[in-house]
């Protein structure tokens, strides 16, 4: 039997479905509380509990082969302290509690957002180093890449832990990704600022190319092993226009270029400072949300054998056209 954790979110929905065709039993780790309707029916057991509950984590991983660590903090009060608990500290404690109990693998979910910039623009590789500033991208940035550190150095007799760093997720059962930085143009209801380049790259994974991945890095990746799963790098502007002539996005894009935001994210930057209240924008988030990088995945598909398997237009038509958040 496997385990999985985050079963109720975006990408755990897909992969308890993917997880099903392999005929292998699922146990899922949901809080308590949680409305059982959440809870995807390919799950066959279900155990109450959390990442900070030791006894909890001991029941839920009695018997357990593999673990899909998925369960992630995004959003929401408590500042850093709230983000290192769930997050770092609710990943070390289900990796020390994996090892007592004699699970084999553990395949942790990062992000291919941890990174800084590769050097003279080249490819972002699974060596490359991790962004050194990347506290200046918010709690959960930073959250994301410790828990990466602490899987990647985790040692533990018997437990083999592999890394799965996706793109930007989109997909269907989920609101249409648009961009990093997309607003309201004030009085102009049917356009929207797309700030930055329509030929900035956007690395995107498509949500059932990120599960085939993540089943592969449980059968086949190597122990230790970390794999950038990005399905390609498209155009920021080709991207958009597909999603208009397939009715996903109802508004037409105004881009703008990222220097004109500078005052206004300077403007977040003080602000910040005197309130103590951390605003969504930054000089640094600003140039970091508007660069185009490229990731190297020729690790994942060697190793792995992992192709995408959802093209862009296949995944564009099949988008829910009763999504949530979709601009009029």
């Amino acid at each position: 039997m496997d385990l999985l954790t985050g079963s109720t979110g975006f990408l755990g929905r897909h992969l308890a479905r993917r997880l099903a065709t392999e005929g292998r039993p699922l146990r899922a780790l949901v809080r308590r509380g949680t409305d059982r309707k959440r809870i995807p029916p390919e799950v066959s057991e279900i155990a109450w509990g959390g990442l900070d509950d030791a006894a909890s984590l001991d029941a839920a991983l009695a018997g357990i082969d593999i673990v899909y660590h998925l369960a992630a903090r995004v959003s929401g009060g408590g500042g850093r302290e709230a983000f290192r608990r769930d997050n770092v500290e609710g990943t070390r404690h289900l990796l020390e509690a994996a090892a007592r109990a004699g699970v084999r693998r553990l395949v942790h979910v990062s992000s291919a957002g941890i990174f800084g910039a590769s050097a003279a623009g080249a490819p972002i590789t699974e060596d490359t180093p991790l962004d050194p500033e990347i506290e200046k991208r918010g709690d959960y940035a930073w959250s994301k890449a410790e828990s990466d550190r602490l899987v990647r150095d985790f040692r533990a007799t018997g437990l083999e832990c592999v890394v799965v760093r996706p793109g930007i997720l989109w997909g269907a059962e989920q609101a249409p990704f648009f961009g990093r930085l997309v607003l309201p143009v004030p009085g102009a209801s049917g356009r929207r600022m797309v700030v930055g380049s329509p030929d900035a790259l956007l690395p995107l994974t498509h949500v059932d190319n990120a599960a085939d991945a993540i089943v592969l890095a449980a059968e086949r990746g190597k122990a230790g092993g970390t794999y950038n799963v990005v399905d390609g790098t498209f155009e920021q502007g080709r991207y958009l226009d597909l999603l208009r002539r397939a009715g996903a996005a109802r508004f037409d894009p105004v881009y703008v270029r990222p220097l004109l935001f500078e005052p206004v994210a300077l403007a977040c930057e003080v602000a910040t400072r005197a309130t103590g209240r951390s605003l969504p924008l930054s000089r640094y988030k600003l140039r970091r949300a508007t660069e185009s990088l490229r990731y190297d995945t020729r690790r994942a598909r060697e190793d792995l054998g992992w192709e995408p398997r959802v093209g862009l237009e296949e995944g564009i038509a099949g988008l829910d056209a009763a999504a949530p958040g979709r601009p009029a």
